[in-house]
């Protein structure tokens, strides 16, 4: 139980960190919506993306995290 929550941690924090990079280099605002001609209405800070690290992770929990049917 322990080494499965370290290994939990682990991943969420290298992901964490992936995306903190990621940010780094990305312009002040960014934009995270378009309307139907393809203009951007709607630019957010680039550290508020960082917020979208729990979709990967919640890909790798539902995935990849080894656990077997049976167990709790």
């Amino acid at each position: 139980m322990k080494k499965s929550l370290i290994k939990d941690v682990v991943v969420f924090l290298i992901l964490l960190a992936a995306a903190a990079v990621l940010c780094y280099f990305l312009p002040e605002k960014v934009p995270v919506h378009f309307n139907a001609q393809g203009e951007a209405d709607l630019a957010v800070n680039r550290w508020f993306l960082m917020l979208a690290v729990v979709i990967p992770y919640s890909v790798y929990w539902q995935f990849f995290r080894g656990n077997k049917k049976g167990e709790k």
